[in-house]
């Protein structure tokens, strides 16, 4: 279940994803400064913050999407990253919008009194939904790296510790014959008894 989107080894998404969030998360804290100040600056600020949270947003979907069509089908993980697939199309729809509505009013704002005036509450609302949709898919991708070990070496998992994944159990056991884990018992780290491999329950680890 190793990343098949890689960089020196590492996987690429989990790298990418930061940025569109911080970037989201930055649009809406520049929104609400906007409502509490009316300075145009936060207004303009967000419109750049949230369209460019959106591009990089696009750009960590490609590497996600490769590592979503290579994980093993018919598997609890599989599951999982259609859910966090989803949430991610959700968010970055709803900033989308966001951002439509905001370079919208930000370039056909009108003067009162010789004061600009513009409206950000609906992109606020927009950005506040996203944010909570946001928050539920990076929960997910969580869980898909440290439960689920997608994006992770097989071997890297502590043989003397049960994996939370049932899936894994038959690589475990397979692990135990391997060059770590004799190091592990050489250095007086007993590994924990692993069940007898069966070969219905094997998994191709990518």
């Amino acid at each position: 279940m190793n990343s098949k989107a890689r960089v020196a080894g590492r996987a690429v998404h989990p790298m990418f994803v930061g940025f569109p969030m911080a970037l989201f998360v930055a649009t809406v804290g520049l929104e609400l400064a906007y409502t509490g100040s009316h300075d145009l600056f936060y207004v303009r600020a967000a419109m750049v913050a949230n369209i460019a949270g959106v591009l990089a947003a696009l750009v960590a979907i490609i590497p996600g999407a490769i590592d979503y069509l290579a994980s093993p089908q018919q598997s609890r993980a599989k599951r999982l990253a259609t859910a966090h697939a989803l949430l991610d199309i959700v968010t970055v729809g709803l900033f989308t919008v966001s951002a439509v509505v905001l370079f919208r009013d930000y370039t056909g704002r009108e003067m009162v009194e010789g004061a600009d005036v513009l409206d950000a509450t609906i992109p606020l609302a927009l950005g506040v939904i996203g944010i909570v949709s946001l928050v539920s898919a990076a929960m997910l991708g969580y869980a898909l790296v440290r439960t689920h070990h997608v994006g992770s070496k097989p071997a890297s998992v502590r043989t003397e510790i049960p994996s939370r994944d049932p899936e894994l159990e038959a690589v475990l056991a397979s692990l135990d014959s391997t060059p770590a884990v004799a190091t592990l018992v050489a250095r007086g780290t007993p590994a924990r008894p692993r069940p007898a491999y069966r070969p219905q329950q094997h998994i191709t680890v990518h």
